[in-house]
């Protein structure tokens, strides 16, 4: 671990650089691959964080106040470090299959979807095959905040929503369905999900190849 960072935490993109060096991972499938670099970079985050905050606690704090506050600081920090840090995953991989894209482009309303396939251009050209357009959303858990992503790009009827969530009932999945929002899940994680919906999941794999094929 570089000693600066004891002294400044480190940045998602720091901590996913770190994590990245430290696979070996590059062969395999695109699920898999997505799976081990979570894993790695979750790994490399917890121990920057016990190493950086077990300083502060072995200190001791003055007040309750005090404490509280750097227990705030802390939870921010993983609650913000989980949607990055799955923006990271994606795009590396993206990257590393030479998969056009571009990253939180700016759509109607002045909306930012995570990911619009196969470019910014292709989506603000009127003559460009919708067909040919793919839009997808990252969330590391779904609840009812997928609902977010339901005007993010108007010209794309269907949308597709990667996520790491470990299953989800069958209900939710109707609602989703409903909108018209298409989980793309690692296929390590289908076997979380009902039976039932099993069969309607993408995988990464099949995501990426199916907007190569049509780009």
């Amino acid at each position: 671990m570089p000693e600066r960072w004891l002294e400044r935490f480190p940045t998602p993109q720091e901590i996913f650089d770190r994590a990245l060096a430290l696979q070996a991972h590059r062969g395999l499938p695109m699920d898999e691959r997505m799976i081990r670099c979570r894993d790695c970079e979750y790994a490399v985050f917890r121990s920057v964080e016990h190493a950086v905050e077990s300083r502060v606690i072995e200190e001791g704090f003055n007040s309750i106040d005090e404490f509280l506050a750097r227990a705030q600081t802390i939870l921010q920090r993983r609650k913000s470090r989980a949607g990055r840090s799955l923006e990271l995953q994606l795009r590396a991989i993206l990257d590393e299959e030479n998969t056009a894209y571009a990253f939180q482009p700016t759509t109607e309303s002045g909306n930012h979807p995570d990911f619009i396939f196969p470019s910014q251009e292709a989506y603000d050209d009127p003559d460009y095959p919708v067909s040919r357009l793919r839009m997808l959303a990252a969330k590391t858990t779904v609840r009812e905040r997928w609902r977010q992503i339901l005007n993010e790009a108007d010209r794309i009827p269907v949308k597709h929503l990667f996520t790491l969530q470990e299953g989800m009932s069958e209900n939710q999945f109707a609602q989703m369905r409903d909108e018209n929002v298409r989980l793309v899940v690692p296929i390590l994680l289908h076997t979380r999900y009902p039976q039932s919906v099993r069969g309607e999941l993408m995988t990464l794999q099949d995501f990426v190849s199916e907007t190569r094929a049509i780009a």
